[in-house]
């Protein structure tokens, strides 16, 4: 027999190695929609955490000179009057400035008492209120009239309800 009848049948071809098919499991139309979806939420979920607490998260005039009178009221009986009158009289004079768009920081009480006048801002009894309010505070501050601790906390309660009597949202909460 012939060399070539002996030899073993020709085997099949060998090909070569074919890389990873690509398979995306998910169909287009859904990350067309996902992907905007998803960045909607995160846009709405960064608003919700920080620019939603803007305007509700801000103090109005009324409650900040509230927040600061009541802080003051541990310091009666402990700090010099003078100080103290300072303070309070700031407090209000900033709330007027801030609530009423009064230029009551930079003017002198008279000057302030007088633009009062004229602008009609108040109604009597509260400018009656203001005037001695502001008439006691001038006499610890400028003239150095000794004051008590019950001048202070008279002083103290003076400004506060200056303050409630100028803000009507506090007054409707305080009625509920």
């Amino acid at each position: 027999m012939s060399p070539q009848a002996l030899a073993a049948p020709t085997p099949a071809p060998i090909h070569d190695i074919v890389g990873p098919i690509a398979f995306f499991p998910y169909p287009i139309w859904e990350v067309v929609v996902a992907v905007p979806a998803a960045l909607i939420l995160i846009g709405a979920a960064i608003w919700f955490f920080t620019c939603r607490r803007g305007p509700s998260g801000e103090l109005t005039p009324a409650e900040r000179a509230l927040a600061a009178l009541a802080g003051l009221r541990g310091g009666v009986g402990t700090t010099d009057p003078y100080a103290f009158s300072i303070v309070v009289s700031d407090v209000l004079r900033s709330y007027l400035r801030d609530a009423r768009g009064l230029s009551a920081t930079t003017q002198t009480s008279r000057e302030f008492l007088e633009t009062v006048r004229t602008r009609q801002a108040f109604n009597d009894a509260e400018r009656d209120a203001l005037a001695a309010f502001l008439e006691k505070a001038d006499l610890i501050k400028f003239a150095r009239m000794h004051a008590t601790p019950d001048d202070c906390s008279a002083l103290l309660e003076q400004a506060d309800r200056l303050v409630r009597s100028g803000a009507p949202a506090l007054q409707e909460a305080g009625a509920k």
